[in-house]
């Protein structure tokens, strides 16, 4: 199983990502996506990883918005958002029969 956690850039897989997803043959192996965005959501991202692991199982993906710098929101999980990434995390992992 490989967890595999990027931004999203402009609605897409970053370039460095798509690079490692077409270096490394992940063939056979259960390939975990998960993401922060900006706010516009994963964009095209886990489709893309699916199109670079054909011959993966690709489960449900993650994604949490992070920070937008340009709107003073910086990517800072404490206090009240810690509470929520920890909870969202845990219900996906249990979605995706990683944790009972």
């Amino acid at each position: 199983m490989v967890f595999v956690g990027f931004p999203t850039w402009g609605m897409q897989l970053p370039p460095p990502m798509k690079s490692f997803l077409r270096q490394y043959n992940l063939s056979g192996k259960t390939v975990v996506p998960f993401n922060t965005n900006g706010g516009y959501g994963i964009g095209s991202t886990f489709e893309t990883v699916k199109e670079l692991c054909p011959n993966s199982n690709v489960l449900e993906g993650f994604t949490m918005r992070g920070g937008s710098e340009r709107d003073g929101q910086l990517l800072v999980i404490e206090g009240d958002k810690a509470k929520e990434a920890k909870t969202a995390v845990g219900k996906w992992l249990r979605t995706i029969n990683v944790l009972k």
